[in-house]
């Protein structure tokens, strides 16, 4: 690089660069955001942590040097690195991995002919490279703009990550927009001896747009970065809804938890079929996540937790053996990592994790259910249609959706007359939603 005229800038250089002083926090409760650089340790190493850097930048000591140091190009508001907590985007960085001699060649070549975005700096990563394309002006990560970022993201990923750049063209590592990356100066997976590197490669700074157009045929649609989330105002002041809905006060006002989303329990055997996908599908590049989609499916199916993290565990020596390359092996760590996902947004997961998601992050194929170009209503309006007429007929029909449920409440109250909704809920596995509501009608029955 320093023999094509590209100048190597320290640590502190490139992140003074990437955000400019007195775009970070200087004093407590200025409406600004932190760095926040991450230390991921392996297991048995010590604790992971998570560093605040404001303006300051005195913080980001803490990982320059380390075996394994994280920064995205985000500020955050808060102490965490959480897409809750994402404040702006300061730059697109992209991984392109296995970058030998002559693809880091095809690449120069590339940016310096125009064939491919000239980035703002290339940063040695190992057996990789990162483009980090500065931003003219950081962009809101409102949560409207997460699929948007994302798709225009994985466009570029794949448009720069091909046969020229990559020994490995047909595995490109699509990651999220809010990312992590190894730190500047912090060792790479070389080890000490090979630290991270950053090379000045021009003083541009692009716009979203400018990234969308030097990908050919791209069809994202960027016009939602005009627009904020629409919020509806309530026609309640706080203290007449603390009244009406002391439930909903403790837990949204009080406690501070996301705004649940309506979900439902699947068959059970939705999870063991993930778990046959992740014997005979999964591959490298989709380890981590295919253990977050058992995650997510073990939510889907009202798995218990403990349950969930033994499974979890046990496909650890299958996923390692996978390993083709001894920089990236699969440990116990990278399990228990995954398993957060247990914890995180109070098991949101189960409804966040959709099958084009899972899909995308695991590698795996995941066909939709097929209802004949209809939509989900279309289709339950069909099938119900079908069970009326059925009946019509005198056919038998098993099967219905709530009556059943309804059925199932009034027989174990009759079972159980001195029995409470909390034991109902426990002894059959029916929702406390759907358990209350048909309970009031067994009263009135």
């Amino acid at each position: 690089m320093l023999e094509r005229g590209f100048p190597e800038v320290s640590p502190h250089e490139f992140y003074r660069d990437l955000f400019p002083e007195g775009s970070l926090q200087s004093a407590e409760h200025d409406g600004k955001g932190n760095l926040i650089a991450t230390q991921i340790r392996p297991s048995g190493k010590g604790r992971t942590k998570q560093w605040v850097v404001d303006d300051s930048l005195n913080m980001l000591d803490k990982v320059i040097g380390d075996e394994f140091g994280l920064i995205p190009p985000i500020t955050f508001y808060g102490k965490t690195h959480t897409k809750q907590n994402a404040h702006e985007l300061y730059a697109v960085a992209i991984d392109i991995d296995y970058v030998g001699k002559q693809q880091l060649k095809n690449l120069l070549k590339q940016f310096g002919n125009g064939v491919q975005l000239r980035p703002t700096y290339l940063v040695s990563s190992g057996k990789g490279v990162h483009a980090y394309y500065f931003l003219k002006e950081p962009v809101q990560l409102y949560h409207n703009l997460e699929d948007t970022l994302a798709e225009l993201k994985e466009a570029f990923i794949r448009r720069l990550w091909n046969d020229t750049s990559s020994i490995r063209p047909d595995s490109p590592d699509i990651t999220g927009i809010y990312q992590g990356f190894r730190c500047v100066g912090s060792q790479s997976k070389l080890g000490a001896d090979f630290p991270v590197k950053a090379y000045k490669m021009s003083d541009n700074r692009y716009t979203l747009e400018d990234i969308k157009d030097s990908i050919p045929n791209c069809k994202v649609d960027l016009s939602v970065l005009t627009e904020k989330p629409k919020k509806e105002k309530s026609k309640l002041s706080l203290g007449e809804a603390k009244k009406l809905y002391p439930e909903w006060y403790q837990e949204r006002v009080v406690e501070g938890r996301p705004k649940k989303k309506g979900t439902w329990v699947c068959n059970e055997a939705l999870y063991e079929w993930w778990k046959n996908k992740i014997f005979t599908e999964v591959k490298v590049g989709g380890r981590y996540f295919s253990i977050m989609a058992l995650c997510a499916y073990g939510l889907k199916c009202g798995i218990s937790e403990r349950r969930i993290r033994q499974d979890a565990y046990s496909f650890l020596e299958h996923l390692e053996s996978l390993t083709d390359d001894e920089d990236n092996h699969f440990t116990r760590e990278d399990v228990k990592d995954a398993l957060k996902a247990l914890k995180a947004d109070n098991k949101l997961l189960s409804t966040m994790a959709s099958r084009e998601w899972i899909e995308k992050q695991t590698k795996v194929v995941i066909p939709p259910n097929k209802r004949n170009g209809r939509k989900q209503e279309q289709h339950l309006q069909l099938a119900r249609g079908i069970r009326a007429l059925k009946e019509q007929m005198g056919e038998n029909v098993v099967g219905g959706g709530r009556p059943d449920k309804a059925k199932i409440v009034e027989e174990w109250r009759t079972a159980h007359p001195e029995g409470t909704p909390k034991d109902c809920i426990a002894d059959t596995g029916i929702s406390k939603n759907t358990v209350y509501k048909w309970w009031s009608v067994g009263e009135a029955l």
